[in-house]
Order: C-alpha cells, then sequence, then structure tokens
C-alpha cells in the first residue's frame, strides 16, 4: 500500500499496482512519471490522472470517444498505429479535458495529444498525433 497526498482528495491509500508509469512524463511535466487514475466521482465520465508526487498537479481526463465516436477513423494511418490494443482491452486512450465555465464551449479536450496506457504494464505515454484534424481545445460534447 502506497499513501500519496493530494490536493483534490486529501491524502490517500491506495495498491502500489494502480501507479501508471510515464517514462517520458507528460507534455511539459517531463520529470512527473508516476500518476494514478482516480475517478471524479461515482458515475462520473472524468477521472483525475493524479502525480503521486506532486500534491497539486493533477490533469481532468476523459475517454474521448465518449465526446467523438469517430476519434480513430478520422486519424491518418501513421497515427491510428498508436491506438494498438484497444479494441481488446489491453489499451486506455485519454484527453485531457480544460474547464472553463465562463467561455463557449466551457469544456474543451486535447485530441491532438492523447494519452496512452498499456494496462498490462501500467506503462503511459502522450503522443502528438500529425493530424490536424483535431485541435487541442476540441469541443467535448458528450452524446446522451
Amino acid at each position: 500500500m502506497l499513501t500519496i497526498s493530494t490536493t483534490r482528495f486529501g491524502d490517500i491509500t491506495i495498491d502500489e499496482d494502480r501507479v501508471l508509469y510515464f517514462p517520458e512524463g507528460l507534455l511539459g511535466f517531463p520529470e512527473q512519471k508516476d500518476y494514478i487514475l482516480q475517478q471524479h466521482k461515482p458515475d462520473s465520465p472524468f477521472y483525475w490522472l493524479q502525480s503521486i508526487t506532486v500534491p497539486y498537479l493533477a490533469f481532468v481526463v476523459i475517454n474521448p470517444f465518449l465526446g467523438e465516436k469517430d476519434y480513430l477513423n478520422e486519424l491518418p494511418p501513421a497515427d491510428q498505429a498508436y491506438f494498438k490494443g484497444i479494441d481488446d482491452g489491453r489499451t486506455v486512450v485519454l484527453a485531457i479535458v480544460t474547464i472553463k465555465p465562463d467561455t463557449t464551449p466551457p469544456l474543451t479536450m486535447n485530441l491532438v495529444g492523447p494519452i496512452i496506457i498499456d494496462l498490462e504494464t501500467r506503462t503511459g505515454r502522450q503522443i502528438v498525433l500529425s493530424t490536424n484534424r483535431y485541435t487541442c481545445k476540441h469541443p467535448l460534447q458528450m452524446s446522451a
């Protein structure tokens, strides 16, 4: 068991097998390599990608397919190669969400820099796609 301090959740105790390792860190945070996924609240589609070493470093993330059903279909084949393992559940894809209540749209997601996590190895990577179809501020409109 591992106890981590977080700004949003206080001190939480987790199984060490929940730790996700990002060898390259995330864009802008190359030194921060260890994170956990913490659900925002029950039945919420949002999660927090929480650093286990920096209490205030956490990103709101979501499965991008909830807001963009054809996400992979619109990508060039070279970019689609990053997403192997999604069909069989070995790989999870997340998009970082930006929340700005006073803007339109109030929720956007970064579809140019998705986070890909291999669940078997618990290793993650944030990539930058070559497509210009999406932006880092893609409107998040979830289907009912």
